[in-house]
């Protein structure tokens, strides 16, 4: 009897449509198109502005505006 493949599941960055979703602590990539500009974790919100700040893994601390890129949860 063949065997058929299987498939593992490979998590996937989910895009974040309501920043409201994010907590700090949460792992998120920002992307303009399909390019990713920036990665890391998110340290503070401030969804009544649309923006948030993250942490990239080098250390630099980056705030992000919701209406110039859209923001993926990364699962850790």
């Amino acid at each position: 009897m063949p065997s058929t493949p299987t498939r593992s599941k490979v998590a996937r960055p989910k895009r974040v449509r309501n920043i409201r979703s994010i907590r700090r602590g949460d792992h998120v990539e920002v992307r303009s198109g399909s390019e990713v500009y920036y990665r890391g974790e998110v340290r503070d919100t401030a969804p009544g502005l649309g923006t948030l700040w993250i942490r990239e893994d080098e250390g630099n601390r980056i705030a992000v505006s919701v209406e110039d890129f859209t923001i993926w949860k990364v699962p850790a």
